[in-house]
């Protein structure tokens, strides 16, 4: 009997969410902001520090901005739900220092200003006479 073989996880990572941005544009936000190849921020090992806490951000931002949950983040990222549940609340502990806050709002607001872009123009209809 033949095991089936898995989808291969870069198909889920270009996966566009329910509100048209995808995860992989989340970690190409991160990746840029922080400085770290997003390919160190999608590799299945952990690698550096620094890669691993732009990960950390990048599902962070994940749940918080697009409303993905846990087990959908952590198929993107090739990670166990838990795993992503710690980098949640280890991004939201550290919120409180200056610079990193500052650094997730803009983020933050980027990946909202997608989202918008990624929504179109709202309709007028009904409105104006």
């Amino acid at each position: 009997m033949r095991t089936p073989t898995p989808a291969p996880v870069s198909s889920s990572r270009s996966r566009e969410t329910a509100r048209g941005v995808s995860f992989a544009d989340v970690s190409l936000l991160v990746a840029a902001a922080l400085g770290v190849p997003v390919e160190e921020i999608e590799s299945r090992t952990r690698r550096s520090a620094a890669a691993a806490f732009a990960r950390q951000c990048a599902m962070y931002l994940a749940h918080v901005v697009l409303g993905a949950n846990y087990s959908e983040i952590g198929e993107c990222f090739r990670r166990d739900r838990t795993t992503v549940a710690h980098a949640c609340r280890l991004i939201e502990e550290r919120r409180e220092e200056a610079g990193l806050d500052g650094l997730l709002t803009a983020i933050e607001n980027a990946l909202c200003a997608q989202l918008k872009f990624a929504a179109g123009p709202r309709s007028s209809a009904g409105t104006a006479r």
